[in-house]
């Protein structure tokens, strides 16, 4: 199966949600936004998205739905050594100092945060579930892009039996003009001079060696959709062989109907490059 490199996904677990979203990119760009509690899972988490994201750049954000404040708890001990060291300063320097409670409490290491209870195991299940969810969707939109492919290239080789059908008249018709030309010109030319002129015009309009190579990489482009896989990078490098092809086929055009059909290959190939470009 085909997948695309866009996707989404969200899924809600007791007080965390999970969303996945991505776009398309030449490699594999993970980021994940995560509260900082929980950022010693992002390495374990990275890694399970990596076996089973080729590439993409893949947005991952955890969020916590209810806010849920640390306990705070007064060391008792810290408090006492405090009051302790403002007396003795008071005694030693024979002045008094005067202590307020919102003082003390800002006072480093009197007040103690009892850090969150973070579900590890919860956050990791859950974080697999939602990237099952995730590549279901890259795998529907994966095979929505295939189907578009295949009538694209049924389109490719409709056109290509068009080309190879017109081709021979084309040629005969070229080598008819040319063969009348000489002749209102009252020219005395050397039949075998005339022989080569023609050679030469049938061996610059022929052009069933670019159709022929046409043929072979439209077969290749269908065998890598039938095969599946992380293919946009084959899929990509296909389309400017398929171009090449089409663009010396424009070239060796000869006629307005062989134009036409050289034109509607290129066409449609840069219709398909433009769908591939979103494959994984």
């Amino acid at each position: 199966m085909i997948s695309s490199m866009t996707g989404f996904a969200t899924q809600t677990f007791e007080q965390y949600s999970w969303e996945l979203r991505s776009l398309n990119h030449r490699y594999l760009e993970a980021t994940f936004k995560i509260p900082d509690d929980c950022r010693h899972l992002e390495s374990l988490l990275k890694s399970k998205l990596k076996t089973q994201i080729k590439r993409g750049k893949v947005e991952c954000t955890l969020k916590r739905l209810t806010q849920t404040d640390a306990e705070m708890t007064l060391d008792k001990t810290a408090l006492s050594q405090l009051v302790a060291t403002f007396e003795a300063v008071a005694e030693q320097s024979e002045r008094p100092i005067t202590l307020d409670g919102l003082s003390i409490l800002k006072w480093p290491g009197i007040l103690a945060q009892r850090p969150l209870q973070i579900d590890d195991a919860g956050i990791i299940a859950s974080f697999e579930s939602t990237l099952t969810m995730f590549n279901q969707s890259r795998l529907r939109e994966g095979e929505a892009t295939a189907q578009g492919l295949y009538d694209k290239i049924s389109e490719l080789e409709t056109r290509l039996d068009e080309i190879k059908a017109m081709t021979p008249n084309i040629i005969a018709s070229a080598q008819n003009r040319l063969a009348d030309r000489l002749a209102e010109l009252t020219l005395s030319l050397d039949p075998e001079r005339l022989h080569q002129e023609v050679v030469l015009l049938t061996s610059k309009a022929d052009v069933n060696e670019e159709l022929e190579r046409l043929t072979a990489h439209i077969a290749e482009v269908r065998r890598c959709i039938d095969i599946g896989g992380a293919i946009g990078r084959r899929l990509d490098f296909m389309m400017q062989e398929l171009n090449r092809e089409a663009n010396t086929l424009s070239a060796k055009a000869i006629a307005a109907d062989s134009t036409r059909g050289a034109v509607e290959l290129k066409v449609l190939i840069e219709q398909m490059r433009e769908q591939i470009q979103n494959l994984e």
